[in-house]
Formats: structure tokens, sequence, C-alpha cells
């Protein structure tokens, strides 16, 4: 029974369970868990390793060899499991250099590498009872035994034994190499034997193969592959010469004359660069030292240009220096030298002499004079002055302006025949292009203005042929009229347009290698080129001036002279009684004998030497069509309007026949052509402003 005064209320408490010995003993892993964790992860990185490696097959040579791979790697004799990459790869053998090399590991299943090692050189000892033998490892000296050659690779060479007074030896030796040394014995014979010396003179010192051997007469070692013998003696030549004897044998050499020494003679000039000649054989240029035999007597003579010839005679002694020394004589001629203008510069040989005429003493050799003056070309000509005789000489000079014209030719000739002639117009010589109003048959298109020229310019002497316009287009036909050709090759080419005219400029100009004056486009002639040389049609003043201007300045209304119609002699062709069954309008009482173009050349030339340039067929001119050309001051090489729609025609012609026509100022205007319009060509020979 419970006392009540101990008796306690029932109250609630935490409960705490409690812990087993397994429970306790649960912190550390067991030892058989680790290790078997530890299985686990190793297997599972040998199965990566396995799955991720590829196989490497290493062929080693040599297979001793000791390899070593860098990474991580499993190998089995000489397979490899490598991880795919680069890895550095070392092998190492006995007797062979260390290898380091980087391989690469590919995706392929399984790769083959070869791990080839240098074998190490070789060494030779060569024993031999003599001394200091040179020793040849194919053909290349390797030093001198006895003793030991380091470093021969391994393989088979070819050795050499050489030593001087013995024969050679060869022999073929197998190195193994490896840093192994091998060891030979040789023995060299001997290859000498004794031969007996005597000279005339005694006590000449005796070198053999450049060795004193002593002074004759004398025995001495010679070689049986050769020796070379030398002798010397003072006031005698050197000797020298092979001698040979049978090894171990003795001979007696036949006794060696030896030759007087020849002496040197030297010789100098002045002035230097003198011919010698030594007994009348060439012996060169002074200065000249020559070696010549002793005691004679020689002539020596001395050559120069312009100077006397001097001769000496001596003798010298054996290896005696004998000197000698000639002061040339100048061999003078006298120039008498006419010069103009009477202060231009004479020089000779470069150098300058005084102004003007003179005469002039010169060394009778080839000189150069020249003639200078600021303003004038200057002028140089060879002479060789005579002496004895003298020689007149005139020199004048051309201004540049006259040098200039000197060289141009006055007549062309091109590359399909046609001739050109020169023409240089005077600019202080105006004329005036068209007619005055008063001038019976005047039309409207000819109003009077003055120009004048100044640009020279080529003209050709007769109108273009049709053989030579063929030449560029081969087709061409002149045609004919009422059964009278106009086609032959001699007549004029007609029927020919303005455009095709310049276009057979600028194929003779390229054909010749001339700047084109015509600018194409398209095959349209657009525009000129003025400063180009290049053939071209004559502008209306070029052409007016050469038909209507005589050589005294004067101004012409007709061909023949001022009178209205042409005289009963021929002059040109034009409409006539010849051409009556076919032209309307002929002229009654002339007949030229042509009733279309006569053959070019035909008639005689005007009083510039240019034909038919008043009949036969009109011409085309380069000028584009005015109607009204501008007026007032002179025209200085006017070209006329910058652009037009037709182009100027000059000239009359074999069906032209009214006053109007025949007149050398008529004008027509066109751009195609007709069985009556040729053309002529021109060209310029400088550019404008060019300087003279």
């Amino acid at each position: 029974m419970v006392d009540k005064k101990d008796a306690q209320p029932l109250t609630a408490t935490d409960f705490t369970p409690l812990k087993s010995k397994a429970q306790k003993r649960g912190t550390r892993p067991s030892a058989a868990l680790l290790l078997t964790t530890l299985f686990t992860v190793v297997a599972l990185v040998i199965l990566i390793f396995l799955f991720a490696a590829r196989a490497i097959i290493l062929r080693l040579d040599p297979t001793t060899a000791v390899v070593d791979i860098s990474g991580l790697s499993f190998h089995i004799g000489d397979n490899y499991l490598l991880l795919r990459g680069e890895h550095q790869l070392s092998a190492e053998a006995p007797g062979y250099f260390p290898l380091s090399k980087t391989i690469e590991v590919t995706d392929q299943a399984t790769q083959e590498i070869d791990v080839e090692l240098q074998p190490l050189p070789g060494n030779l000892l060569v024993n031999a009872s003599l001394s200091e033998i040179e020793v040849f490892i194919d053909d290349q000296l390797a030093g001198t035994v006895p003793g030991t050659l380091e470093g021969i690779s391994r393989g088979a060479h070819k050795l050499e034994f050489k030593k001087y007074r013995y024969f050679p030896l060869q022999q073929e030796v197998e190195i193994e190499g490896l840093g192994k040394t091998q060891a030979i014995d040789i023995s060299l014979q001997p290859a000498w034997g004794h031969i007996d010396f005597i000279s005339d003179p005694t006590g000449a010192e005796l070198y053999i193969d450049n060795r004193l051997i002593g002074t004759t007469p004398i025995s001495a070692e010679v070689l049986e592959t050769g020796s070379q013998l030398t002798l010397k003696a003072s006031g005698y030549k050197t000797l020298q010469q092979q001698v040979t004897v049978k090894a171990g044998s003795k001979a007696q050499h036949p006794l060696i004359e030896m030759i007087v020494a020849d002496g040197t003679l030297s010789i100098n000039s002045s002035p230097a660069g003198a011919s010698i000649t030594i007994d009348q054989q060439f012996a060169g240029v002074s200065p000249l030292t020559v070696d010549v035999a002793p005691f004679a007597k020689h002539r020596v003579e001395l050559f120069l240009e312009g100077y006397l010839k001097a001769s000496r005679t001596l003798q010298v002694k054996p290896q005696q220096q004998a000197e000698l020394s000639v002061d040339l004589r100048p061999n003078i001629g006298t120039v008498q030298l006419t010069v103009s203008p009477a202060d231009a510069v004479v020089k000779v040989d470069g150098k300058p002499y005084s102004s003007g005429s003179q005469t002039l003493s010169l060394n009778a050799k080839p000189h150069s004079i020249s003639v200078e003056k600021p303003g004038y070309q200057t002028k140089s000509i060879s002479i060789t002055p005579r002496p004895a005789h003298q020689q007149a000489l005139t020199i004048k000079l051309l201004t540049l302006e006259q040098a200039y014209w000197a060289s141009r030719p006055p007549q062309l000739k091109s590359s399909v025949g046609i001739n050109l002639k020169l023409f240089r117009p005077d600019p202080q010589q105006p004329f005036m292009l068209g007619a005055p109003r008063r001038e019976p048959g005047r039309r409207a298109n000819e109003a009077e203005r003055s120009v004048a020229l100044q640009r020279p310019f080529y003209l050709a002497t007769h109108e273009t042929t049709n053989a030579q316009y063929r030449q560029w287009k081969e087709q061409h036909s002149s045609t004919a009229i009422k059964g009278q050709t106009l086609d032959m090759n001699d007549q004029p080419a007609v029927k020919v347009s303005w455009e095709d005219a310049a276009l057979f400029c600028n194929w003779l100009s390229r054909r010749e290698g001339l700047a084109p004056f015509y600018k194409v486009e398209q095959g349209r002639v657009t525009s000129f080129n003025w400063d180009a040389p290049g053939y071209r049609l004559p502008t209306e003043a070029e052409w007016a001036w050469a038909a209507k201007i005589d050589l005294q300045s004067k101004s012409h209304i007709f061909p023949w002279s001022n009178d209205l119609y042409p005289p009963q002699e021929i002059t040109d062709n034009y409409a006539d009684k010849s051409a009556s069954a076919f032209l309307t309008f002929t002229l009654p009482n002339y007949n030229d004998q042509y009733p279309v173009s006569a053959v070019v050349g035909s008639f005689e030339a005007n009083s510039k030497g240019l034909y038919e340039i008043s009949g036969n067929v009109a011409e085309w001119v380069n000028d584009y069509f005015d109607i009204r050309p501008s007026r007032g001051e002179p025209q200085l090489d006017p070209r006329g309007p910058q652009q037009g729609n037709k182009h100027v025609i000059r000239g009359a012609s074999w069906a032209l026949a009214s006053r109007t026509e025949l007149r050398l100022s008529y004008r027509d205007s066109g751009n195609d052509g007709r069985i009556d319009l040729g053309f002529r060509i021109a060209r310029y020979v400088d550019k404008p402003g060019s300087d003279l």
C-alpha cells in the first residue's frame, strides 16, 4: 500500500529510444565496402580508358630498344594502348643514338609507327711502322696514322693511305659502328730509286719536288711515280722537268746543259701608250717590261699616232734589268680653219681653243674639231692633219631653225606610194581666201577674208589614185560613165565620201605608226586632233594657198592667168570637146583629150609642183562648210568652223566648164562621193608652237 504522502500525480515526459550497438558502429564504413567501391571506380576508369584508347603497334629497329611514352598508356610487348592526341616518345638502345619524337594517336582503330634508331659511328685503329701517313676516307682527308680514326659512319668505306716517297695503299673496310673500335695493320712500300745528275755548269742547285737536295754533280732520290726536277744557277735560266726511275734501282741522267738567262728590259715613253717592236716583232704597249736574250744587240722601235717613230739599239747582260725611256717627238700638221659666225668657239678634242677662224697646229692623228655658239647647232668633224701639207677646213654653223629644217626631208613618200612635198608658208605674207565681190562668176559663199599660214605642212603632189585607195578598201570601184572608165589604177579615186577619205587617212597613219588626226567613234569621225602628225585632208586655207598663190605671193583667178577662158595650150583636164557627147556644158575650143578623169600627173604641175590641183577631179578639204565665213583681222592657220553638216569641196574637174567653176576660188559643199570628186592628203610637220 502506498502512502498517500508519497503519492505523486502522473506527468508526461520525453521519450528517448535506446541506441543499439549497430547504430553506434555506423559512423565508420567497413573495409569491405571501401574495397568494393575502389574496385568499382578502378574498373570504371579502366573501362573508360579501354573505350577511349587506340591500339598502337611500334615497329622497333633495333628490337631491343627501350621505349618510354608520355601520358597514360598500357602495353603488352610492342602493342600500346594510348589515348588520342600527341604523345612524346623516347627510345634508347646500346650502340645507337637516343631518339625523341612526337607521335599522334588518331581515331584509327590500330596504328603502326616506325621507331628507327640511328647507329653510332665506329672507330678504326690503324697500326703502321711508318709515321705521319695521310689517310683518305672516301676521297676526303681524314687525318694521319698510326692512330685511331674516330666517328666513321657504319658501312663500307674506301680508305687510301699516302706518304711521300711511298706507293699509295687502298683498302675497303666495313665499319661495324655502334661505337665499337676496330683495328687494322698497314704497310707502305718504298717508291723511289736513285739518279746521278751532272750539269754544265757544275755547282747548280738541284731541287726534287721543291726540296733542295744539293749542288751538281749529285745523286738524288727520284720517285717511280715521277718527280719534279728544278735546276738553278746564277746567270742561267731555271730548268724544270719531270724525271722518273724504277723503285729500288739506280740510273745516270744525261748531261744537263743550262741556257744563259735572259736580261730584262723596262721601256717607258712620254706620252705612254706607244706600240713597241723589238727586232721587228711586236712586244706590247708602253710602259712595258719584257725579257730579251743577253749579249745580242736588239733594235727597239716605238710608234704612236701623231708622233715620229723612235728607234734605239741596246743589249743587256744575263739577269740584268735595263731601262729605256723615250720622249716621243710630235709629228705636226697644220689646218687652216675658217669659221662662221666669226665669234664661234673652236674646240679640239673637247678642249677650247680661241674663237673664230685660225690656223691649228695638230699632231698627225685623228682629232675631233667642234665649233659652237649659243643659238646655233654645234658642228663636229674628224680630221687627221698631214705633216708638210696645210689643210683648209670651212665650218659654217646653222641656226637652230636652219638646222631643224635641214633635218626635215623636203619630200616624203607614204607606204602606199603617195609623194608629199614640204611647204613652209611665210606668215608675214597673208593672202585673200575667197573672191572679191566684183570678180565675174563669184558666188555668195566665197566671202573674201585675209588669212596667213604659219604652220609648215606636207601636201600630196598628186591626187590619191584608185590603186592607192584600194590598199585600204580592196573592193572600191570608181565606176564609169557612158562607157568611159573611171576605175583604172592610176586614175584618181572618186565616188569617195568625205568620211571615207578621212578614214583612209587614219588607216594610213596607223600603218606608218603615226598618231591619227581624226578621232573616230563607232566608225564615224567626231573631232580632230590638231597636234597629231598623222595624215589628213588639207585645210581650205592650205589648199587655196597651194592652188592660187604663186611663188611671188601673187594671187590668180584662173590656173592659166586672169583671162576669162583657158588658152589653146592645154593646162589641165576640164569639160572639153572630148566629153561633149555626155556632158551638157563643155569648153567649145578646148580639147585636153580626156573625156573623163586622166591618169594623175598627165598635165604640167603648177608653180608649187602640184599636179592637177585646178582640174581633173574636184577635191575634198578638211573644213566644215560655212556659207558666210567670218571676216575681220587676218586669221592665222584657220581651221574652218568647229562643226557643220557638210564639208568644203575645192577645185574644178573634168565635168565642169563654166567660168564660175574654173576659178581657183570656186568652192562647193557636200558629204557624199561624186564621179568627179576625189582627194589629196596632207600632214603636219610638228605640233603648233613647237620650239625650233
